[in-house]
């Protein structure tokens, strides 16, 4: 749907870019002077003249071909095509040939052939790979992976692990893992263990209290000093509890309790507490002060406009204490105006203006003059027929 001027638009002197002039299969009727179209028929722009349609292309008197090309002619439909060289058209070069061509000025291939790849045998030299006699060479192992022992008697050789064992790439053990030692380091950037549980405090649950807690210890430094941290089960309270500045003593932590960031609380199977809702099962509390209430139902008196309501319980009373925006329609058009008052009675040059077509619904641009705080004036090119326009005016 097309929007419809109906007066003159001024670009000030600026561009107007993208453009597309309308596209017809014929000329339109009722043409005026200064009127253009393209033609879809013969793919041409044609103006208005005082009584004709003229082609915008104007005349070429003929087209001839340059070097390298044939064709041209002085009228009709002109063909200029490339003019053929003495190179037999074929693809060059293989795995045994280079190609070798021949350009001249105009950047024309004007020969093409082959060349036979010929390498002197003197040119290669032989490939020999080295062979290395191990026989009778030594076996040493390699020092915390590898000991090596020689039985001369036995004539046999013996590879074993070394007490202290290093390996210096991947330890893969495809069977269990048992350490019975007093301490476990394992110093690598990251580690991955399958099983979705740990279990802390032994092998079997132990047959007395120890007194003591469980959890997980952690070291890291603010910036000035380390410190030591630890979440886990307080032994002696009965919670679960993070301490981020923790004394270790003897598997029991002390320390003042940290904060914890969260999305939300459930306390059972009752979801509580989000960062922005307060649970439905919350029915009781203490509150004496709420920030912005966002939704909810409001009993109590009117909220004034001070402090962010409407002073008012009714729609229409609310909209007069906000000074709030009203609509004022007509329709315009008599056959002979081309400058039509409007009287809108608002009270204010603060309006917004819209004309339409009343028949196809279509926005149409006018003149708008806002002559008072209570009228505007719609100045037209030619006179709107008997009511072709409606208008639409806020404020």
């Amino acid at each position: 749907m097309a929007m419809k001027f109906v007066t003159n638009l001024d670009l000030n002197k600026n561009e107007l870019q993208n453009a597309r002039v309308q596209n017809l299969a014929t000329a339109p009727g009722s043409p005026v002077e200064g009127q253009i179209y393209y033609d879809t028929g013969d793919d041409t722009i044609y103006f208005r003249n005082a009584s004709a349609w003229i082609n915008i292309a104007g005349d070429i008197s003929g087209v001839t071909a340059g070097t390298g090309l044939t064709g041209g002619g002085t009228s009709g439909v002109v063909t200029v095509t490339l003019a053929n060289t003495a190179v037999t058209a074929a693809a060059y070069g293989s795995a045994t040939a280079v190609a070798t061509f021949t350009v001249d000025a105009q950047g024309r291939l004007t020969a093409a052939a082959n060349a036979t790849i010929a390498i002197p045998s003197t040119a290669v030299t032989d490939f020999t790979e080295a062979v290395q006699d191990v026989a009778g060479a030594a076996i040493a192992g390699t020092a915390n992976e590898i000991t090596v022992t020689y039985n001369d008697g036995a004539g046999t050789i013996t590879l074993s692990q070394p007490d202290d064992v290093t390996v210096g790439g991947v330890l893969t053990v495809t069977g269990n893992l048992v350490v019975n030692g007093t301490t476990t380091t394992v110093n690598s950037t990251t580690t991955t263990v399958d099983d979705p549980i740990f279990t802390l405090g032994g092998d079997t649950a132990p047959s007395s209290d120890d007194n003591k807690d469980r959890g997980i210890e952690f070291r890291y430094h603010t910036g000035s000093a380390a410190k030591v941290g630890y979440f886990g089960y307080d032994d002696s309270t009965g919670y679960f509890t993070y301490i981020p500045d923790a004394t270790n003593n003897t598997e029991v932590f002390s320390g003042t309790q940290g904060t914890i960031s969260v999305l939300a609380y459930n306390i059972g199977a009752n979801a509580v507490l989000s960062g922005t809702t307060l649970g439905s099962t919350i029915v009781t509390s203490s509150l004496t002060a709420v920030g912005t209430i966002a939704t909810g139902t409001w009993a109590a008196t009117d909220v004034a406009v001070a402090h962010g309501g409407t002073g008012a319980s009714t729609a229409a009373a609310a909209r007069t204490n906000l000074g709030a925006t009203t609509k004022v329609t007509g329709t315009i058009g008599d056959g002979s105006a081309t400058a039509i008052a409007v009287t809108h009675s608002l009270g204010t040059d603060d309006v917004v203006v819209e004309v339409y077509d009343a028949t196809s619904k279509e926005t149409v641009i006018c003149d708008v003059d806002r002559t008072s705080t209570n009228a505007v004036t719609l100045t037209f090119a030619s006179a709107p027929a008997s009511n072709a326009y409606k208008v639409v005016i806020i404020g």
